[in-house]
């Protein structure tokens, strides 16, 4: 069986011992995954204080060019990631090869780091004196990545940093860490510097060792909400930068005067994809008006096309759950939906499938109201919650009282009520007949409310705040024959 150990300082560390990777299409074990002890995670940590001072050194279109260069060996390492991603996460080919071109692309765009990365420069703010800001990278950075995006997120995350001069300690997470174990191989062989780059492996310990090492400068979250507001809050108690992104609860409003069909498309196209283990996923459509009715058999008709099974087999939309548990806890969502006043439209449970994997077929839940479990909760599989609403103003009013509000949607052609749309709904990220609003990396990606414990962005410019401080610089070259002594406070005169 195949052993993951960790990458330090440009070595891959052999693991004697550990976890199991299970394949989730399978249940069965494929590999044994390292567990790192405190002194490995201190080992990481000192390599990458070691490398900070020569990789921030570097200048800022060095380090451009370098993410030019990582971006070439993605692309030629494609295949082998995204056969990773398939095997330990059981992701279908086409979602998997979808995932790796998008973190391709974040390289790409990270080429054009210096027209964000720019202080303000104020000539002449008195006599003879400029006032500028200046960026410097703040050192070492502990990123903690969940499992759905094995090569995305730690991509997001690390690049991000690595550009501004930063150096980084990847933590994926223990069910599939080969993926994000490789990508740090395949960076550091494309030409980044020993050290600047480290992965360890293993679960909450190696979390908190980061959180509380005290050469670890930055902290860098994706999961689940109460572990990113626990992190936030241990993480700011002891003075370091912490951005930490928990769950997401999505809704897409149909509007009456929508095309149904091609929000019937949209949102089996969001709820599905990736079995639904995405923060982006749409998980709850809100029909307003009658439409009702007729978008739930639109979606139902959908739904009984879509196939589910092994995710290496081209044909197959839906993939299996990443563990046992996940598919059990999603199924008693479904088992019990009948007792709080749902209809079940489309059980998973019922789907047949191939194999000893932990598969939950797409399923369709209508009647659903605020304040049931199939709504307050993120369920993170293939369910989608369909409630009715009177009015826009209903439909917005129950957006605004979930806690997570991650993206949201609608689907209209009424120009003038989108607008409104985006002015008063409470999300990060809103879609106009998109249901998945997820940005371009140069623009910025960040949640609202329980979603985001961070007043900085994951990516885009917005990011660059938390990589970076400032100094702020009054310069003045006087004549020689012009200095005096004055005690007064300066002014702008």
């Amino acid at each position: 069986m195949k052993h993951v150990g960790h990458f330090i300082a440009g070595e891959l560390l052999p693991a004697d011992d550990g976890s199991q990777i299970l394949n989730p299409a399978s249940g069965k074990p494929t590999a044994i995954a390292a567990i790192a002890t405190p002194a490995e995670v201190d080992r990481a940590v000192a390599a990458a204080r070691a490398a900070f001072p020569s990789w921030s050194a570097q200048g800022l279109q060095n380090r451009a060019t370098v993410m030019l260069e990582l971006r070439g060996a993605l692309q030629k390492a494609r295949d082998e990631l995204v056969d990773i991603v398939v095997a330990e996460l059981g992701k279908t080919l086409a979602d998997a090869g979808a995932e790796v071109d998008r973190a391709i692309e974040v390289l790409g765009q990270l080429a054009s780091v210096g027209s964000w990365y720019g202080g303000a420069f104020s000539p002449g703010v008195s006599r003879g004196v400029d006032a500028m800001e200046v960026r410097f990278p703040i050192g070492v950075v502990a990123a903690i990545s969940p499992f759905n995006f094995p090569v995305l997120i730690p991509v997001v995350q690390s690049a991000m940093a690595l550009a501004c001069g930063n150096t980084v300690v990847l933590k994926p997470s223990e069910r599939d860490p080969s993926a994000t174990l490789r990508l740090a191989e395949i960076l550091s062989s494309a030409g980044l510097p020993k050290g600047v780059l480290n992965v360890v492996l293993g679960g909450k310990a190696i979390v908190d060792r980061l959180v509380d090492h005290p050469d670890v400068v930055g902290v860098s979250f994706v999961g689940s909400t109460p572990v990113a507001k626990a992190i936030r809050i241990a993480g700011v108690s002891r003075n370091k930068r912490v951005q930490a992104f928990g769950g997401g609860k999505n809704h897409m409003v149909v509007l009456p005067d929508a095309d149904l069909d091609l929000a019937a498309d949209a949102a089996v196209s969001a709820a599905y994809g990736a079995a639904g283990q995405r923060c982006m996923a749409v998980s709850v459509v809100v029909a307003v008006g009658t439409i009702g009715d007729a978008l739930v058999r639109k979606i139902r008709d959908r739904l009984a096309k879509l196939r589910t099974g092994d995710p290496a087999e081209p044909a197959t939309e839906v993939g299996p759950l990443i563990t046992a548990d996940s598919r059990d806890r999603i199924a008693s969502y479904l088992a019990s939906a009948a007792s709080q006043g749902a209809c079940v439209v489309a059980d998973g449970r019922d789907v047949p499938t191939k194999g000893e994997g932990w598969f939950l077929g797409p399923s369709l839940v209508d009647h659903v109201r605020p304040g049931m479990a199939l709504h307050s909760d993120e369920l993170f599989g293939p369910v989608l919650s369909v409630v009715r609403a009177t009015s826009f103003e209903e439909a917005i009013a129950i957006i605004a009282g979930h806690p997570l509000g991650n993206g949201a949607a609608i689907f209209t052609n009424d120009g003038g009520l989108a607008r409104r749309f985006v002015d008063e709904v409470e999300a990060g990220q809103i879609g106009i007949n998109v249901p998945i609003p997820f940005p371009v990396f140069f623009h910025n990606f960040a949640g609202w409310k329980d979603r985001a414990f961070t007043e900085t962005k994951l990516f885009g410019p917005g990011a660059i705040a938390f990589h970076t401080r400032t100094k702020t610089v009054s310069a003045r070259w006087p004549d020689s024959n012009s200095t005096k002594v004055d005690l007064a406070f300066p002014t702008a005169k």
